[in-house]
């Protein structure tokens, strides 16, 4: 309260500052602390104040008492050295060393590349670009701290350089410094930002300059969401102050950036929606569907974390005592935890079968459906391969779900115990509504998931490398 009242406006004299300026050394030490002008030793031969300074410095104080208070000498200025921190320099030149001197035509900036919807969203952009044109040279940068077993999976094209690990012990914003110093000086064409939290910090600190010699773009997919369910994520974060700096949002469903337009205030022609493809092979029409006319079994395939509800499958394999539920996928973060795994591992109807590779491989006709248990989605990729595998899928109503399948197959609420019940068990008792669902969801990526589709849709937004001529 005294140091407020010491500085306050009426304070202006130089005799009135002195006084108040004893008061307040007087108090500090009283206190315990001190308010004085640490002295910082410096290391090695400090230089002296030179004496045409000190001169100067005595005249300057008879005007401005303050300079050098009653008993103070010119010793009470210490020797400042400008701190030094060589870190990001070191940083930026091995990087620049490991990305090489071939100018790129595409950088990727990711967080990982492992299993993931998203994850596979960026090699099925890595692989069009690459199609494209042979001169396309594409730099995919990993910024988080987290093995890419799935780099080995990019086209020959693309050269992936593990970001995060030439940054690593930098804090935050000196990664940030880093990588914006990278891109402005490869001054790629293009700049394509998925789901990197250093990506989307370099374009809110310094969009307007990355953006004078390179086209910014980003994918968003969907929101997370937090224990009260309130909307988090890369979209609520950076969106409404980044977007003025992006050329185009892309979004592989059409119901997110409907939410973040109304939501967020970001004009809708921002917002591109670039549906995912189907990278395998379609089954031919007529379908003949996977399950046996008394199939008696239920596959459930994916991460076992808090957004997949673990405890909702849980609750309908418990109310569903005569069927099998076939359960494969780990544990991710401590979300699954959360959700009591413990009570999927206690029923006696379900077995946890641990990680998958390919869906294709652990369906079977024994399945009459597979069951896609969520609480939020951008479009999840595994349908695709579900559909594929000429199995019925029961899914909730949420997301980009509602973009591949018929609403009417759908349960509308992803909560809603009951109907998931009562779903299954139409699919269980009917052939023939297997046989009617599942020509449907094959329609549907035959004419809405083509791989034609995708890369058409990219060149008109100017996504793709140009073509020779």
């Amino acid at each position: 309260m005294f140091e407020r009242w010491s500085h306050n406006r009426w304070v202006r004299n130089r005799y009135t500052r002195k006084l108040a300026q004893w008061a307040r050394r007087i108090l500090s030490l009283l206190s315990g602390r001190s308010q004085g002008v640490a002295h910082v030793p410096f290391v090695g031969s400090a230089p002296t104040m030179p004496g045409w300074l000190q001169e100067e410095l005595s005249r300057m104080a008879a005007i401005e008492p303050e300079l050098l208070p009653g008993g103070v000498s010119v010793d009470h200025y210490a020797f400042y050295s400008v701190p030094m921190d060589g870190r990001p320099g070191r940083a930026y030149s091995t990087l620049a060393d490991d990305v090489g001197g071939h100018p790129y035509t595409h950088v990727l900036l990711i967080p990982w590349l492992k299993q993931g919807g998203a994850d596979r969203g960026i090699l099925y952009h890595a692989k069009a670009i690459a199609e494209s044109s042979p001169d396309a040279r594409i730099l995919v940068l990993s910024t988080e701290n987290s093995a890419s077993p799935w780099a080995e999976r990019l086209p020959p094209q693309a050269r992936h350089v593990d970001f995060a690990q030439h940054v690593a012990g930098l804090d935050f914003g000196h990664q940030v410094a880093v990588m914006v110093r990278l891109l402005v000086q490869l001054q790629a064409p293009l700049i394509h930002l998925i789901n990197s939290r250093v990506g989307w910090e370099a374009v809110l600190r310094h969009g307007l300059a990355l953006k004078q010699h390179s086209r910014l773009v980003a994918s968003l997919f969907c929101d997370d969401y937090d224990l009260r369910m309130n909307p988090v994520g890369y979209a609520r974060d950076y969106l409404r102050y980044c977007y003025p700096s992006l050329s185009a949002v892309i979004c592989d469903n059409s119901r997110y950036p409907r939410i973040w337009s109304r939501e967020l205030g970001v004009p809708a022609s921002v917002f591109k929606v670039v549906p995912f493809p189907y990278d395998g092979e379609t089954p031919q029409v007529p379908v003949t569907p996977l399950s046996e006319n008394d199939a008696d079994r239920v596959l459930w395939a994916g991460r076992l974390d808090r957004q997949k509800r673990p405890d909702v499958l849980a609750a309908i394999a418990a109310e569903m005592p005569h069927v099998h539920f076939d359960v494969f996928g780990s544990p991710v973060m401590s979300g699954a935890a959360q959700q009591d795994l413990g009570s999927l591992r206690s029923l006696a109807n379900v077995t946890l079968h641990g990680e998958f590779q390919r869906l294709e491989a652990v369906a079977s006709g024994a399945h009459f459906a597979y069951l896609h248990t969520t609480a939020w989605e951008g479009t999840p990729t595994i349908l695709f391969d579900v559909a594929a595998a000429r199995l019925p899928i029961c899914a909730p109503a949420v997301g980009g779900i509602a973009d591949f399948i018929a609403v009417e197959d759908l349960v509308e609420s992803p909560s809603d115990i009951d109907a998931f019940v009562s779903r299954l068990e139409e699919l269980r008792k009917s052939p023939e509504l297997r046989h009617a669902v599942v020509g449907r969801q094959v329609e549907s990526l035959a004419a809405n998931r083509s791989w034609e589709g995708f890369t058409a849709r990219l060149a008109e937004l100017g996504m793709l490398a140009r073509m020779p001529g």
